[in-house]
């Protein structure tokens, strides 16, 4: 890392955008542990499913950190709708308003932005 990326501090607005996605790594096997345990069923949705969903969840992430780390806001934006791709079969409506609010965060706040800018 070269010294302007050290001396530029990460906005909270970007840990924000990290936390939610990590998050969203643990909730569909957190559902599923629930839905399992509890014999619960949602409509046509087989619960094997949502451990499909976590998957794909931790491979995106995996990538997201990868363009975080490089500093490429426009993958971190793709990974984002990708997510959204992820979440619609399974209707993870919390997925789909984490990576909602994630877009938003990436294209609206001058904080994230003014970040990618200095470090680029």
């Amino acid at each position: 890392m070269t010294n302007r990326q050290n001396s530029v501090k990460k906005p909270i607005p970007l840990r924000v955008i990290f936390i939610l996605n990590a998050l969203m790594m643990i909730l569909p096997f957190v559902f599923y542990a629930v839905i399992t345990s509890k014999n619960i069923r949602i409509g046509n949705l087989e619960p094997i499913h949502m451990v499909y969903t976590g998957i794909a969840y931790i491979l995106s992430f995996a990538v997201l950190v990868f363009f975080l780390v490089k500093m490429n806001i426009r993958g971190a934006r793709f990974i984002f709708f990708l997510n959204i791709l992820i979440a619609v079969p399974t209707g993870a409506y919390i997925g789909i308003l984490i990576a909602i609010i994630s877009l938003a965060l990436s294209f609206f706040n001058q904080k994230v932005l003014g970040y990618f800018r200095a470090t680029a």
